[in-house]
């Protein structure tokens, strides 16, 4: 595992796509709903703590209304997956627009204590079959948590925004009107 590659490659088990709940950034959802013209109300859900695991509850994205906490996820079944699963090939049918938690999964990064890149590995406790078949460059890896990394900044400032409103109305679909405009034709 390393500096410069990671063996790996991706057989298309499916794991991530039906069994990995995709917690994207608002960049995300914009790059989605832009490049398939699709409204992110259709595709996205909030999830409370009790219905997600692996999200620590001190997480900055946690939208807070009242006494409830909700996150921004990717809308999913246990029966199908994810949203844009094709139910037909089994294939990610937004792959060029996925967010970038699925392009750098099952990858995980180390730093230094410094807090510099030190090297990716994969993640060890995932569904992943994680075949070393194949070699990743991992700058092009690196190049994708950089983005992330901020993108993940201007969530929690998003997020941070969100809370601090004092409307009594908000719901957890409120957050998406922040960064969201829905242009809606009139017909008639």
């Amino acid at each position: 595992m390393g500096k410069y590659t990671v063996k790996f490659k991706c057989h298309h088990s499916g794991h991530c796509c039906r069994d990995v709940v995709c917690l994207p950034t608002p960049w995300d959802v914009l790059r989605i709903a832009m490049n398939t013209k699709r409204d992110p109300r259709e595709f996205i859900e909030f999830f409370t703590p009790d219905e997600i695991d692996g999200v620590s509850k001190s997480d900055p994205t946690w939208l807070i209304i009242g006494k409830e906490r909700y996150i921004m996820a990717l809308f999913r079944t246990a029966e199908e997956g994810c949203f844009f699963l094709d139910q037909d090939t089994f294939y990610c049918s937004i792959y060029k627009h996925r967010p970038i938690l699925c392009r750098l999964y099952p990858f995980k990064l180390h730093e230094t204590k410094e807090e510099t890149f030190s090297h990716f590995t994969l993640h060890k406790n995932v569904g992943c079959p994680r075949f070393r078949d194949g070699i990743m460059d991992t700058a092009p890896l690196y190049e994708l948590y950089l983005q992330d990394k901020m993108h993940q900044e201007d969530y929690v400032t998003l997020v941070d925004s969100f809370n601090a409103l004092e409307d009594a109305d908000r719901t957890p679909e409120s957050f998406l009107d922040l960064f969201v405009e829905v242009v809606h034709e009139e017909k008639g």
